[in-house]
């Protein structure tokens, strides 16, 4: 991921162990990526090449300004002949097999990351609309160049910065980026409780990161404009350099999903590769093994393996290639396959656009605005020939006037202005029955989704990584409930991915352990996440019986999940247009038990749905060529229609 141009030997002499270090970066990236459990920490491997970056950056600028030959336009020059012919090589290459095997609606949401990607804001992009560690993101081909448009911006403002700055001297310039660097870090530490979504994927709470990389080369820098590197040994410099390589290595295997990112926890990584950055030098044992031939080869490669590792993966999710059911075999070859590519990119892609002798500064600078607008025009297009499928889980809370969001992923819909008011309540799974209902001159359908939610009162989400954000304190889904039951409708439908709630995901290649469950808010423990969802049901009938009394209370049956198969156009391509119902009903029992006790009680009336899709040995996922998912859960407008006659029923007895 790290894209600093190599420097002229007379502004900073070569470090073999850096590109070392950039391995031990990249693998661990690559290998979290494809799923290997026991890497459960490789996306710290992002942050060592921030740490990297801002190493490389300032020990370059700093040597440039001292030295009186600072051109800002030089900078940016180096920038896109690093950064983007490889970039845009690999999103060409992508997209060929995006078309094949992607759904309309992920193409263009495809289209609209293109775009982002094509000015360096993606990590805005993917801040609003994937969490880093949703399994659905392994489907995202461009998600890693999120970390790209970190750098980007960084770069943006410290050139300039550091070029103001330098009339304070060394120890004051030193000073004073060290402040900015714990202001960061204390924006990223309070960020990973209240924001960490923002906190994950926007420059302010990951700059600290490049930061200490620029702290670093300052401590190194020496007079008059050239940095020093590790020089000489000491046991005291080997210690260091080992308790660097230690710290790393922690993080690495030691972290996982569940850990708070950025935050303090973050330190470890960071401090690690600065400590590596500072000590290990040709004679010590980490600079050695740093400075292995494999090491700096694999390196040299890492920019455009890291590139490619992440479309190459998140196609193969997508393609029926992954029904083999052998990925074992499979994800190590694509390891390869990644290699081989990040050779061939970096030898006939990056290589050639380094030699000023074959492509001036004027025209790299040409090529960077072709391209950029090219980009431009390919994800517009996308979106815009992809646009008339409809994209439910944009609408936005304003669609119902006077309603409290009380929220900012609060999400809402509101079909008529009859009389009659059906309310239909609960998470992301609720937007996309707006296609089951039409306009009726005495109904009034309003559609309240929190995404990642159950409409569930009593409850809070604990995984505290992500998306979690709108129901993960207490009394936030109360809330919530309590706006629905101040409307005094006349019927309210509880909707969930209640399997979800029960089991976490069910997908292949995922690291995750805990990822969208739920805990009682009273902090009781011991308790099945099965024992928890009824307890919050049985707490809900209670709430809406007590402030919406004349409310008739439902709740839907979730319709068959297919997370276990994959991707639904990779599953109709592979297995046709129907899967076995035995691996959805084993996964599906508890929600089955808890539906039935609820019937059995009465206070909650039960909307059965699989009937609509299943027969006694296999459920319907599409027919004659339209799919009955947007993606592995949430239903398509064809889908949608499916309950169109037991929703009527419910309303309409």
């Amino acid at each position: 991921m790290n894209s600093t141009t190599a420097p002229s030997p007379r502004v900073l002499a070569y470090r073999p162990e850096i590109d070392g270090l950039r391995t031990v970066a990249v693998l661990p990236v690559i290998l979290f990526h494809a799923g290997f459990m026991f890497f459960s920490g490789g996306f710290v491997g992002v942050d060592i090449f921030f740490v990297i970056s801002g190493y490389l950056i300032t020990s370059i600028l700093a040597a440039e300004i001292a030295q009186g030959h600072f051109s800002i336009l030089k900078f940016y020059e180096r920038r896109a002949r690093r950064i983007l012919p490889a970039l845009f090589f690999v999103i060409i290459a992508t997209l060929p097999f995006a078309l094949l095997w992607m759904l309309d609606s992920d193409i263009q949401n495809l289209g609209r990351s293109i775009m982002s990607v094509a000015v360096f804001a993606s990590n805005l992009f993917f801040w609003r609309n994937t969490d880093y560690f949703d399994p659905a993101a392994g489907e995202q081909p461009l998600l890693h160049t999120w970390s790209l448009a970190v750098e980007e911006q960084y770069y943006i403002f410290f050139p300039l910065f550091l070029l103001l700055a330098w009339r304070l001297k060394k120890p004051g310039l030193t000073l004073f980026i060290l402040v900015i660097t714990c202001v960061s870090l204390a924006l990223a530490e309070w960020g990973a409780t209240y924001h960490p979504a923002v906190n994950f994927y926007l420059l302010p709470t990951r700059a600290w990161e490049l930061l200490a990389g620029s702290l670093t080369a300052m401590v190194l820098f020496r007079q008059p404009g050239t940095p020093a590197a590790p020089d000489g040994f000491s046991l005291v410099k080997a210690a260091l350099a080992i308790t660097g390589a230690g710290l790393v290595l922690y993080s690495v295997f030691g972290f996982d999903e569940t850990t708070p990112f950025p935050s303090l926890y973050t330190v470890v990584p960071v401090l690690g590769t600065c400590l590596i950055i500072l000590f290990a030098s040709p004679h010590c044992v980490t600079g050695k093994v740093l400075s292995l031939k494999p090491m700096v080869w694999i390196g040299l490669l890492s920019y455009s393996a890291y590139l490619w590792h992440q479309p190459l993966f998140a196609l193969y999710r997508l393609s029926p290639l992954q029904f083999s059911n052998n990925d074992q075999i499979i994800f190590p070859l694509l390891i390869v396959v990644v290699f081989l590519l990040a050779w061939f990119s970096w030898k006939y892609i990056e290589a050639p656009f380094r030699y000023k002798n074959r492509i001036s500064q004027k025209g790299v600078f040409r090529w960077a605005v072709a391209s950029i607008v090219l980009l431009l025009g390919i994800g517009g297009t996308l979106n815009a020939v992809y646009k008339p499928v409809a994209d439910l889980m944009a609408v936005q809370v304003q669609d119902c006037e006077g309603y409290d969001a009380g929220g900012s992923e609060l999400a809402c819909k509101k079909i008529g202005t009859g009389s009659r008011l059906v309310v239909l309540f609960g998470d992301s799974h609720v937007l996309p029955l707006v296609d089951a209902f039409s306009e009726d001159p005495a109904m009034t359908y309003m559609f309240v989704s929190i995404p990642g939610c159950p409409p569930l009162v009593g409850l809070e989400r604990y995984d505290g990584i992500g998306n979690s954000s709108n129901c993960d304190k207490p009394g936030q889904l109360a809330h919530y409930a309590q706006q629905i039951a101040s409307l005094q409708p006349e019927k309210i439908i509880l909707v969930g991915r209640w399997t979800l709630y029960m089991h976490g995901w069910q997908k292949k290649n995922v690291l995750q352990k805990k990822h969208h469950l739920l805990q009682l808010e009273t902090g009781e423990t011991g308790l099945t996440p099965q024992q928890v969802v009824a307890r919050g049901v049985d707490a809900t009938v209670e709430f809406f019986g007590r402030t919406a009394p004349q409310s008739t209370l439902f709740i839907l049956e979730q319709v068959p999940d297919i997370q276990m198969f994959g991707h639904v156009k990779a599953v109709v391509s592979a297995l046709g247009d129907s899967v076995p119902r035995t691996a959805i009903d084993a996964w599906d029992e508890g929600e089955m038990s808890m539906l039935a006790d609820e019937a059995n009680g009465g206070a909650l009336r039960v909307i059965r749905t699989k009937q609509y899709f299943c027969n006694a040995a296999s459920c319907e996922i599409g027919k004659d060529k339209r799919f009955y998912y947007l993606d592995d859960n949430h239903l398509s407008a064809s889908g949608a229609k499916l309950l169109s006659e037991p929703l009527k029923m419910a309303i309409n007895p």
